[in-house]
């Protein structure tokens, strides 16, 4: 995953960084694969949800210890620590990364 991406000081080290979800090609694939993973639509709608509140580092993603350690741990591991307020994407985030 991107957690990384969305940690300031690497966004800071490139003039032509951006979030993730600001990036229109990372963005569509990003949609192809949810469409995939969850074809329902509904269960979808949530994973949206879920996703805006993490990229826009809100709810219980806008935690201190939540931002700062997207640049410092390992991803699976941020997951398990801080994703249970996001338990769809948190459960694919977990299966992607073994």
């Amino acid at each position: 995953m991107f957690y990384r991406y969305y940690n300031k000081e690497w966004l800071n080290e490139g003039p032509n960084r951006v979030e993730p979800h600001k990036d229109m090609e990372i963005t569509l694939e990003r949609r192809r694969c949810l469409q995939r993973f969850f074809p329902n639509g509904d269960e979808r709608r949530i994973v949206n949800i879920e996703f805006g509140q993490f990229s826009s580092c809100l709810e219980d993603f806008s935690d201190f210890d939540s931002m700062h350690d997207r640049g410092v741990m390992e991803p699976k591991l941020w997951w398990v620590v801080h994703g249970a307020s996001a338990p769809n994407l948190q459960s694919l985030a977990i299966k992607l990364l073994g």
